[in-house]
């Protein structure tokens, strides 16, 4: 059960609100410093969600952010491309129905738990993981004080103030494939994410007897900067027949960070002109390698490439 809010978190790469009298003292995102010739690339950690005071950054991220000649966010800002990319995943191959592509047991639990959260209709053609994701965070930011408005997040902090400055700001991923990875999930993976997916009531129920595995603890220690908080909670014992669970860590999580550091590597080396980049990114995917052997992280990517790495936290 614990584990619903970790893979919540990680899939909004760990975000959140909190009250913020004490919190912002400066946002560093784990910002790291990487060298390679001429070219540099400042490394900074997102949450994908925002909060007034968090605003400005750290003094070092602020300086690093607005001395780049180009930044690169996750998903970049060309909302024609991040739609086409997610409307890809959107809906069933062939547009089969739920009654045709899943099991009669997943899917009757599938249409009784959607009607505990008011959807009683949905289209029964759509991707039924983007259905249940969208739900779960919507209760979970409803009973946060995130702002879960994408437009108010760190990451549209980070770009608004790279194009108010003229800095071009481009997508680091490909977005067809992370949009891939993180909707198109294996059929084994879909049933048990969907198996997963609590009534209403159960999830409410669930996340009141949660003390530190809420959005809000995440971005208390986001906020803080207190990174060993949260990696402590990325490093909960994973059931290894939780093929979602599992999916999510390897995945979503390890094997989108592998892409990223493949294509900032390709930045560094291959830009000809002495280049300083931006680079803002999920923080899980800067900072996990440190919790344990199955984790994987842009840094430690790099760190076995030849490369100068320099932590500015």
């Amino acid at each position: 059960m614990k584990w619903i809010f970790v893979l919540i978190a990680l899939l909004f790469t760990g975000l959140v609100a909190c009250t913020t009298e004490e919190a912002n003292d400066g946002i560093t995102g784990a910002l790291h410093r990487i060298e390679y010739g001429n070219n540099v690339v400042y490394l900074f950690g997102t949450m994908h969600a925002g909060h007034p005071d968090w605003f400005p950054l750290a003094d070092v991220v602020e300086d690093a952010l607005r001395g780049a000649d180009v930044v690169f966010t996750e998903i970049g800002v060309d909302n024609a491309a991040i739609q086409s990319a997610f409307n890809n995943t959107l809906f069933l191959p062939g547009n089969m129905t739920w009654r045709q592509y899943l099991p009669e047991d997943k899917y009757n639990h599938l249409v009784e738990t959607l009607e505990t959260w008011g959807v009683l209709r949905p289209s029964r053609v759509m991707n039924p993981t983007i259905i249940i994701r969208e739900l779960e965070l919507s209760m979970s930011f409803e009973l946060s004080e995130l702002d879960g408005d994408f437009a108010n997040s760190v990451d549209m902090y980070v770009a608004n103030v790279a194009l108010e400055l003229g800095i071009p700001v481009y997508a680091l991923e490909n977005l067809e494939r992370s949009s891939d990875i993180a909707n198109n999930l294996p059929f084994e993976v879909m049933l048990a994410m969907i198996a997963g997916f609590l009534p209403k009531e159960q999830f409410i129920e669930a996340l009141a007897d949660v003390d530190t595995h809420t959005l809000d603890d995440f971005g208390f220690y986001y906020a803080n900067n207190d990174f060993d908080s949260i990696n402590n909670l990325y490093a909960l014992e994973l059931d290894s027949e939780d093929l979602y669970a599992v999916y999510v860590r390897d995945e979503i999580a390890n094997r989108r960070s592998i892409y990223m550091a493949q294509d900032m590597s390709r930045l560094l080396k291959e830009t000809e002109a002495p280049t300083t980049f931006f680079v803002a990114v999920g923080l899980s995917h800067v900072i996990r390698s440190r919790i344990g052997d199955e984790h994987t992280d842009i840094i430690q990517q790099l760190e076995l490439k030849d490369f100068i790495i320099i932590p500015l936290y």
